[in-house]
């Protein structure tokens, strides 16, 4: 069987802490046993005296009533931390004539002495109870466990699995639903490749029904629904398996899923005052994917509120009136803050923007914005993924710069242990003598990749700065640029060119036609229009996936904004696209994207809507 490794962030440990184990070298074993018959001292129990009352007991014995007592001593120490006496005494003991159940005692507090000694390879070696061996419940039990946890340190969680699947039978049904999850865990790490190459024996027909399982669950391929489906058919199968009695919170999560019906939905937008512009852009995206959809049941019904035009408590009365199953919106924070107060009866919400605080006691709630601290988190690992390994982040003298470049920084420490370089950028005649304070000695000479949070404009500035402050010997530092440097078409400029920049799919590589097809509709927009115009779009996508996103962590939808997944607070996680700034434009670093749906003239039919009292009807 291949040796699968793999590194664990921790190690499960079943065993209660009186449980003792421990272990000697195979080759070690006594080979001459005691048979004469065990007396009363039931050394398989817990040491409930001290060593030394322990050892007082066996100076008084002799025979096998002597080992008994010397064995229930070493159990003592090892429960008053007595570990070199508790090694010594072990060393004693491996001269003597033991019968099965004490070599097996012995064995287990050698293991866990080992083990203290921080030697698992050594320890799990000297766990190897016979077959003939005729042992109780409590010490195959601790046997099995130990061994269990041993594996686990020397990370290998199937073997481990394997052995959590012979403990089961010597567990109390209390205990079993805890080992099964570990069970689960063990498996969890491994891809479809290596659990598919595993060699399984006749005797392992439940650990093969866990794999199977977990290689199910690895079909991300698949859309959720139908792993559901192929779940569904498996547990049927298999009635006996215990994955019927403790399914894991995963594969649970994929049998209560339903299949989400907007049969009446609402969109909380600002469509008047000084958010009209991006609210209107996000409805007209959001009701030109629904208009393509070409599954939607024509009877649905889609609410349009105005959040500037009307008070909080009005919209909730109207919604729980007409019965609104799903809201998206509220666009700003503020007032996603006030729906979620006022949201008694739990209508089920997907926020277009990220609250200062997301509580966990709200299941029914989803976020999506597009973030640019996700876009500097990628950028991160964009950065880091090509090589370099000490970057600048090049941001404005605001509080957005430095939410941004704190963004980012935390990624760039998960991935290097290093902090980047943070540089602030003040106005037009503070930047010549920021960059050279900055880039000309210290860290920032040694920069080999900058990312650059800032307009076109301030780009156009910064560039030139810097290759001028950077050491003329070595390779030039690699430029990266977010988003907000994109505002248009017109990015052929010359001092852009060779910097990459993150967008959204549908600016860095949309399919051809697209975008003519939309300029048609929607002519003279700007790419932040562009950017909430495919916002509206994919929330209406997320509002139909949101349950098969939510059962199945591993599963994401390809929308416009970038491929789309949520986390386990219901935040969703965009991927973003790369381009470079080319003589041409922009010439896509990434193929990611699908094929774009058609667009639908929802101009028209958005503008046609009537807005009575901000509240708008569409069928």
């Amino acid at each position: 069987m291949p040796n699968f490794t793999h590194k664990r962030k921790s190690v499960s440990r079943l065993m209660a802490p009186v449980a003792l184990a421990v272990a000697l070298a195979g080759c070690s074993t006594p080979n001459l046993y005691n048979q004469q018959q065990v007396p009363l001292t039931d050394i398989t129990a817990v040491a409930a005296q001290s060593s030394a009352a322990y050892l007082s007991k066996a100076n008084t014995s002799d025979g096998a009533e002597r080992i008994n007592w010397e064995i229930m001593a070493v159990k003592a120490m090892i429960l008053e931390n007595k570990w070199q006496q508790a090694d010594q005494w072990i060393a004693k003991l491996s001269q003597q004539s033991m019968n099965p159940t004490q070599i097996a005692e012995w064995q287990l507090a050698r293991a866990m002495v080992r083990e203290h000694q921080g030697q698992p390879q050594a320890a799990l070696n000297s766990l190897n109870f016979q077959p003939s061996w005729q042992l109780t419940k409590s010490q195959y039990q601790r046997y099995y466990t130990l061994r269990a946890n041993l594996l686990e340190q020397l990370n290998h969680p199937f073997q481990a699995a394997r052995e959590r699947t012979k403990l089961d039978y010597y567990l109390d049904q209390s205990q079993k639903a805890a080992n099964w999850q570990q069970v689960w865990h063990d498996l969890s790490g491994y891809t479809n490749a290596q659990l598919g190459s595993v060699k399984l024996t006749d005797n392992d027909s439940v650990l093969k029904g866990w794999v199977e399982l977990a290689m199910l669950k690895n079909s991300a391929t698949l859309p959720p629904m139908q792993l559901k489906q192929a779940l569904e058919q498996w547990l049927h199968r298999h009635p006996y398996h215990p994955a019927n009695q403790y399914l894991p919170a995963d594969l649970k999560a994929l049998i209560d899923m339903k299949a989400v019906k907007l049969d009446n939905i609402a969109l909380l937008l600002p469509l008047s005052g000084r958010f009209a512009a991006q609210g209107k852009a996000v409805r007209d995206g959001f009701i030109n994917s629904m208009m393509d959809d070409k599954s939607r049941d024509t009877n649905n019904e889609l609410n349009i509120y105005d959040t500037e035009a009307q008070s909080m408590p009005d919209i909730m009365a109207k919604l729980q009136h007409n019965g609104t199953q799903f809201v998206v919106g509220p666009l700003r924070k503020n007032i996603i803050t006030e729906f979620q107060q006022d949201n008694t009866t739990h209508i089920n919400m997907l926020a277009l923007n990220m609250p200062s605080q997301i509580s966990n006691n709200k299941p029914n709630a989803c976020y999506f914005a597009l973030s640019p601290e996700q876009e500097a988190q990628q950028a991160a690992e964009r950065i880091y993924a090509q090589g370099h390994r000490n970057p600048a982040i090049l941001v404005p003298s605001n509080g957005f710069g430095q939410r941004v470049a704190q963004a980012f920084n935390q990624q760039w420490l998960q991935l290097d242990n290093q902090p980047a370089l943070i540089v602030n950028f003040g106005n037009q005649a503070q930047i010549p003598q920021q960059i050279k304070r900055a880039f000309s000695t210290g860290a920032g000479s040694h920069a080999d990749a900058i990312y650059m949070v800032a307009s076109r404009n301030e780009v156009m500035m910064l560039k030139p700065f810097i290759e001028a402050s950077m050491p003329p010997s070595g390779d030039p530092a690699q430029i990266y640029a977010s988003s907000r440097s994109n505002p248009d078409k017109h990015n052929g400029n010359r001092e852009l060119r060779g910097i990459e920049v993150s967008d959204i799919p549908l600016l860095i590589n949309p399919q051809p036609g697209y975008m003519e097809r939309f300029n048609q509709l929607w002519p003279n927009q700007g790419n932040t229009s562009i950017r909430l115009h495919a916002f509206g779009m994919d929330a209406y996508l997320i509002a139909k996936k949101l349950p098969e996103m939510r059962a199945n962590s591993h599963y994401s939808v390809q929308g416009e904004t970038g491929d789309l997944s949520v986390n386990n607070q219901c935040v969703v996680q965009r991927e973003i696209d790369w381009g470079k700034f080319s003589s041409h434009g922009i010439t896509p670093l990434t193929a990611t994207h699908m094929p774009t749906a058609p667009i639908s003239d929802t101009s028209s039919a958005a503008d046609n809507i009537n807005l009575i009292n901000g509240e708008s009807s569409a069928q």
